[in-house]
């Protein structure tokens, strides 16, 4: 997947990190923890320790590697808007995004809550480089099983969804918008988020499918008011 210098740099390290065999073998055999595919928003490790109520110090980043999805298409819900995926009839199609171990039941839960209602969790098999024993710059392809979240309108309709050029969902527009801006603020400075704003504004809860745009933030020190989504 890309990655621009103006990208977080712990999406970076999530993207550079390619486990060892053994290690991606410990990391599945934890209990109770079946990795999740991610390939909006979550790829972000600020943005997933948000939505899953992670301490921002938490080293996330080095539980996540990048992951290939094939027999899947990339659409958004509206145009702009948040990336949904569905099955495509052509099986080497492919989703690129990150495929996230270690979480525990509520960290997966509050994925679920987010992301359901239009979205149903599937079991789906995604392929991990991992690093050869010995082999300083040798990978290997293995498949892993894991939950992603899939398009779930009634009759598998994909009526509504524009289609996705590409393998990756491109992470400029969200970085550049507010929603962003406010994740990472309240993560920065401890304070009590976009949630808070949404019910406050609007009455509604979070939703992956916000789409609001504004600027670039690189921690904001200021405070800027009321968050009005």
């Amino acid at each position: 997947m890309e990655y621009k210098p103006w990208y977080p740099s712990d999406y970076a390290q999530a993207l550079n990190n390619i486990l060892t065999e053994d290690e991606t073998t410990t990391l599945l055999n934890q209990p109770g923890a079946s990795p999740r595919f991610v390939y909006d928003p979550l790829m972000l490790p600020t943005v997933l320790k948000y939505f899953t109520d992670m301490p921002q110090t938490t080293p996330i980043a080095r539980n996540m590697t990048q992951a290939t999805l094939f027999g899947y298409q990339l659409y958004r819900f509206s145009d702009p808007g948040m990336p949904v995926i569905a099955p495509s009839p052509d099986p080497q199609a492919a989703v690129e995004g990150l495929l996230v171990f270690g979480l525990n039941e509520q960290q997966r839960n509050a994925i679920y809550e987010l992301e359901a209602g239009l979205m149903k969790l599937v079991s789906v098999q995604v392929d991990i480089q991992q690093r050869v024993p010995g082999e300083r710059h040798v990978c290997n392809v293995r498949a892993v099983e894991a939950g992603a979240f899939c398009w779930a309108h009634e009759g598998g309709s994909l009526e509504g969804l524009v289609p996705i050029e590409g393998a990756a969902w491109s992470l400029d527009e969200f970085l550049v918008g507010s929603f962003y801006e406010h994740i990472a603020r309240s993560q920065c400075k401890g304070m009590v988020g976009v949630e808070g704003a949404l019910s406050r504004s609007s009455g509604k809860r979070r939703s992956k499918f916000y789409t609001g745009q504004v600027e670039m933030l690189e921690c904001i020190e200021e405070d800027h008011g009321e968050w009005l989504l």
